[in-house]
Order: structure tokens, then sequence, then C-alpha cells
């Protein structure tokens, strides 16, 4: 009998990864490899500090940028129009500079224009600069899906001077982007070892609970004192390039879990009252939910739900301008049990979950 031929287009990691302590010392000659000529993408204050650090550099390596500031959406549209620019223009690399809203969108015009690409995150708020998939959105900040990359992102450079700069806020949300990982992957399965499940979905769940036992252990300390802590770079390589392999190893798609789940509702269906918080702030509470639907005793909620608050997270839904009227937890019941694979016989489960975040 003949087998059936499979190819699984797998896009896991980054071709460089820079990161460290001074590490953007490596950017221009990095951006001088790839052509030397990048259209940069970044919001003002990222635009500003990077180019700014990187201006001699730039200049000894005979680099000359063509820089956009961006301070609209993460939208198809956008990433069109910087595709046309760099192309006639003749620029040789896409350089996204910032957090994720501008990182994906140079991620998506790299991919549209058939461009290489490096990245510059000034944060660990997600994992977007090492992930294969672009998040996009509308113009009026409603979700439009994702575009998948052709490969990989080719350059990553991570300095940990640049993001120790960065607000606490955006450390605490990254932290617990990265923390949702585990109780995500098992959602609504029983995994204890490799004949539980495919191999991808193993990997997925022994590098998941590696970041979630590092973070938890680490993540307060490094939250406290960051480069104080000792152990702030070891973060910035969990949240920026092991988190993204797990993601990888998800092929990017079919991922979508309660925590994630209950981000996405948000930003589509009460975008106005939602439009001011981090990606991780409202992942976080959705952990609260996903962690009590996989019956993890009340203990262990109590204490991320306590590392939550001391790091100044929000913890319920009416801190993310939800207000748990029953015709609103009709509508958010509604979306999370197909979204995220379940059955209407699951949905007592689901609503006992959502009860700890109201």
């Amino acid at each position: 009998m003949e087998l059936e031929h499979t190819t699984v287009n797998l896009r896991v990691g980054v071709g460089k990864f820079f990161y460290g302590h001074g590490c953007i010392r490596e950017l221009a000659a990095e951006t001088a490899r790839l052509g030397g000529k990048p259209l940069v993408i970044g919001g003002p204050t990222a635009v500003k500090l990077i180019l700014g650090l990187c201006e001699a550099e730039f200049r000894a390596a005979g680099v000359t940028p063509l820089v956009r500031v961006h301070t609209g959406a993460c939208s198809r549209t956008w990433a069109g129009r910087y595709k046309e620019e760099a192309l006639q223009n003749g620029c040789t690399l896409i350089l996204g500079v910032g957090g994720g809203k501008c990182l994906d969108l140079a991620k998506c015009a790299a991919t549209f224009a058939g461009l290489d690409l490096i990245c510059v995150p000034t944060s660990v708020a997600t994992c977007v600069a090492s992930s294969s998939v672009c998040i996009m959105y509308h113009d009026d900040g409603t979700p439009d899906g994702s575009v998948a990359m052709s490969k990989e992102v080719d350059v990553v450079i991570a300095d940990t001077d640049v993001i120790a700069t960065a607000p606490k806020r955006l450390l605490a949300a990254g932290i617990f982007d990265s923390l949702a990982k585990l109780p995500e992957v098992v959602h609504n399965t029983q995994i204890e070892s490799y004949q539980d499940c495919t191999l991808e979905k193993y990997i997925c769940t022994v590098n998941s609970r590696a970041i979630y036992e590092f973070l938890m252990g680490e993540g307060p300390r490094v939250y406290d004192q960051g480069l104080a802590s000792g152990r702030f770079t070891d973060v910035i390589l969990t949240n920026l390039l092991h988190t993204s392999v797990v993601s990888g190893f998800s092929c990017g798609v079919n991922q979508l879990a309660l925590a994630h789940g209950l981000y996405d509702f948000l930003r589509r269906s009460f975008t106005a009252q939602a439009a001011h918080l981090l990606h991780g702030e409202i992942v976080a509470v959705g952990i609260l939910m996903q962690l009590k639907f996989n019956r993890m005793a009340d203990a262990y909620v109590l204490g991320v739900r306590r590392l939550m608050a001391h790091m100044q997270l929000p913890t319920r839904l009416p801190d993310l301008g939800f207000e748990p009227t029953p015709e609103n937890l009709q509508l958010l019941v509604d979306y999370l049990l197909p979204a995220t694979g379940l059955s209407p016989a699951d949905e007592p489960r689901l609503r006992a979950a959502i009860a700890e975040i109201c």
C-alpha cells in the first residue's frame, strides 16, 4: 500500500537571534549583510531610540535607511503600502523596530514584498519579533486574522539595555502572555507522555512547562528588580524566542484556547472598551479562566491571581471594560465554545470557569 505523501512547512525560530547587553551593535553589520538599504517601520519613540544608537555604525557601514514612523493600525492595507514603498525605492530589506504592532506590520510588509527582515524589539510584551505569523487588524482595531510568513524572521536583535528601558507594564504583560502557553496547550486534553498526543503537541507541552516554571519562579524578582535581578536577559530569551518556538510547533494556527480566546473576543466585540489594554493584560485574565477550566486547585489559581495583583495587572472582566451582564456573558460563551473547540456539553464547565473572573 502506497503511503500518502504529506509535507509540513514548520517555521520555528529565526535565522539569527542576538540577545544580551550591547548587542544592538550588531544591527549595522546585519543590515549591511542584507543589502544595506532598509525600509524602517516603527513607532516614534522606538525609531528615535534605535536609529540614534546606530547612527554612527550605519554611516560607517554605508547603510541608508528609508524611515517610516508608523502610528496607525497593523493592517493589510498599511502592509501593502509599505511593500510598494520598499520595492519602488529599491530597499533590500524591512527593518521593524518597537513593539508588537509595528513588528507584525514589518513582518507582513516583508512577506508581501518578498524581502528579508530584521526585527528589533524594544520590550518583551509578546513573542512577535521571532514568530512566523503576522497578527493583523482592520484599521478600526478589530481582528483581521493572520498572515503566515513564507520563511522565518532573518534576524532578531534583542538588546538587554534597550529592553530594560521599557515600562514595567510591558514586562508584566509579556510574562503572562508567555505563561499562558502551558495552560492553553493542555486545554481540554490530558497529556502525560509523548504517547498521549502527536510529537509536535508534546514538544509544545514540554517547552511550555519549562517556560511556566521559569517565569513563575523568576518573574516576580525580575519584575521587582529589573536588571539587578540577574535574570532579566533570561526573561528576554524566554519571552522573545522560547515562547515563539511553542507557537512554531503549533504551526501558528489551531491553538486558540480560553486565554487568547478571551483576547480575540474582546478585540472583536468590545473593541473600544478594550482598546487601552495590552495583549498580555487581557490574556492574563484569561489564564485564570483557563486554569479553572483545567480543574486546577483553588490554591493554585489563587497563587496566580496574587502574582497578577503584585504586577498590577487586571484580574477580572470588569477591569477589561466588560460588564458581566447575562447578555454579555452569553455572547462570550457563544464565542468561546466553537472558537476553542468545545462542545455544548462543555458549557456548564465553561460558565464555571468564566465565573472565576467575574
